[in-house]
């Protein structure tokens, strides 16, 4: 069996960087908020729960934190069952081990 690259690069996520991206990034470096805090954030978090018509939302750092943060809301404890999908990334079960759950993967 021979394997033969794709003629074309297909992209799953393409990076972009630009107009207000690149504006927002630069001033965060600039001011030293190179973190999960800072205004820009607090603005996100913000219209998010104006949005969604809630008191408060949190922007977390990766979809694996939601991720585990859904765990932690969701009580999840040693030895609970938690179905996942089999197509998807191991980032979506690490939250279920990380609370000590069974990930069953159908």
């Amino acid at each position: 069996m021979t394997i033969e690259a794709f003629e074309q690069k297909i992209w799953l996520s393409s990076p972009t960087m630009h107009g207000d991206e690149l504006k927002y990034m630069t001033e965060a470096f600039s001011t030293n908020w190179m973190s999960t805090v800072g205004e820009n954030i607090n603005e996100v978090e913000r219209i998010a729960a104006e949005k969604i018509g809630c008191k408060y939302a949190v922007a977390l750092s990766t979809g694996t934190a939601a991720l585990h943060l859904c765990m932690k809301l969701a009580g999840i404890k040693p030895g609970d069952y938690v179905f996942c999908s089999d197509m998807t990334f191991s980032a979506t079960v690490n939250p279920v081990a990380y609370e000590g759950g069974d990930s069953h993967i159908h």
